[in-house]
């Protein structure tokens, strides 16, 4: 079975509403569907409510939209999935041969620095939270940075999170949101570290040592990390995993990081997080529909069968069933 930890398709969604289109959730041309979720025994997504900075005017009033539309589709399509945002939802959803949706935020800075707003998205369901995207905004600093920053949001050159930020981790831990260290700078993450006494995710994040890219975890947060319980999901976007011309498959890097992540975070540490309707790539894992072939490469990197559903499955729900009230 498969629990997710990270996908873009609520935002692309919205984004094909927004020319009319009628596709939804249950079947599209996207990487992500939930006629392909069932074909492939997903048990949980993350649909993540994605807001860009540079192409909002209200972000807070996107990420609403968004979320309403996480429940209209919800509704549509209640005989495959339901909306989670409990341990007890999960079980039951499972027990059920339900899918549970959880509702997650990427990018912090649409609350615009307002614990108020994270209140109100947490009593919307939204359960884990990038606290940046690749902008710096009130709470934190990037790992990697857009090209340009949005007029009007701050930009200090402090390299991990801010006060506001370290304000919101506590009322998240409080809560029972998960931070999401994805997108963040190292020093960020390390500031994460310090300031929370509970496990956290990096929802779709891979290993420096094996490609040296801003967006991936250096050994020491890996093994931080692991010492703290947090669950790192594996991301499948090439960019982030080898070099562009290496002729390695897809997921073969994606294993070859899981075996990485292990040897330095501990097999408990491993998750899936696949990014998917959040990048372009041709690969041997495109969509929900290809899960058979990451499981091969899982197999033929020499995980073992109970290794690789705590890889697919169980590592993501220990962390839920710790956090999630």
């Amino acid at each position: 079975m498969i629990a997710d930890m990270h996908c873009d398709t609520l935002s692309e969604l919205q984004n094909l509403r927004k020319k009319k289109s009628a596709e939804g959730l249950r079947k599209n041309g996207l990487s992500l569907d939930l006629e392909r979720m069932k074909r492939q025994s997903y048990v949980l997504q993350n649909f993540a409510v994605f807001i860009d900075l540079s192409h909002t005017e209200d972000p807070f009033a996107d990420a609403m939209e968004q979320v309403t539309l996480f429940y209209e589709e919800m509704q549509k399509n209640e005989d495959i999935v339901r909306a989670a945002s409990s341990w007890e939802e999960i079980q039951k959803n499972k027990s059920e041969g339900k899918i549970s949706a959880v509702l997650t935020l990427e990018e912090g800075g649409m609350c615009r620095g307002d614990i108020g707003k994270l209140q109100t998205l947490y009593g919307r369901g939204a359960r884990m939270m990038t606290l940046c995207w690749n902008y710096e905004n009130e709470l934190a600093s990037p790992a990697m940075y857009e090209s340009e920053q949005p007029r009007g949001l701050p930009k200090s050159g402090s390299k991990g999170l801010k006060k506001r930020g370290i304000e919101f981790l506590e009322e998240m831990e409080r809560l029972g949101m998960i931070p999401d260290v994805s997108h963040l700078s190292d020093e960020g993450v390390r500031d994460v570290l310090a300031n929370t006494r509970k496990p956290f995710a990096a929802s779709h994040s891979n290993a420096r040592a094996l490609w040296r890219h801003e967006r991936n975890l250096p050994d020491d947060l890996l093994h931080a990390m692991g010492e703290r319980g947090c669950v790192i999901g594996l991301n499948y976007y090439p960019l982030f995993l080898h070099k562009e011309d290496s002729g390695e498959s897809t997921c073969a890097a994606i294993a070859r990081h899981a075996r990485h992540i292990a040897g330095q975070a501990g097999i408990e540490s491993v998750g899936l997080g696949s990014d998917f309707d959040g990048f372009e790539s041709e690969s041997d894992i495109s969509g929900a529909s290809d899960m058979d072939h990451l499981l091969w490469a899982l197999h033929r990197a020499g995980f073992s069968g109970r290794e690789t559903d705590l890889i697919c499955e169980e590592n993501v729900l220990r962390l839920y069933r710790e956090i999630l009230d």
